[in-house]
């Protein structure tokens, strides 16, 4: 049972993962990854702790969307780095996905914190 419940928790886990990346780039108006980690480590209070194995394909699949842009810079020290910033489309679905989001907690909590009828 422990196996079952971990996969669904994961499968929940990663729609909202999706959520928090584009609210965090909206904020934050354009970021690379590792920024993109941080922000939301600190707005969560350390409870959502991503890994770049989770970001990045997330990053990339929304660029592929047109949801994000991305461009590389030259900074002065260190490596190049990607960032990554929403489009219009990209603001328009955050908006959206909020929205969708609410609707379901919403219900969520009606099914599941209702005294049956």
């Amino acid at each position: 049972m422990e196996k079952l419940r971990e996969k669904i928790n994961r499968e929940m886990r990663s729609g909202l993962y999706t959520l928090f990346i584009l609210q965090s780039l909206h904020e934050l108006k354009e970021s690379y990854g590792y920024e993109i980690v941080k922000h939301l480590d600190r707005k969560s209070g350390g409870e959502v702790r991503l890994k770049d194995a989770t970001v990045y394909p997330v990053l990339r699949y929304l660029t592929k969307k047109k949801i994000l842009e991305s461009y590389w810079t030259e900074p002065d020290k260190g490596m190049p780095r990607k960032y990554y910033r929403l489009t219009p489309l990209g603001e328009r679905l955050l908006q959206e996905l909020k929205k969708d989001f609410r609707t379901l907690k919403d219900v969520a909590e009606k099914i599941l914190e209702g005294d049956g009828e």
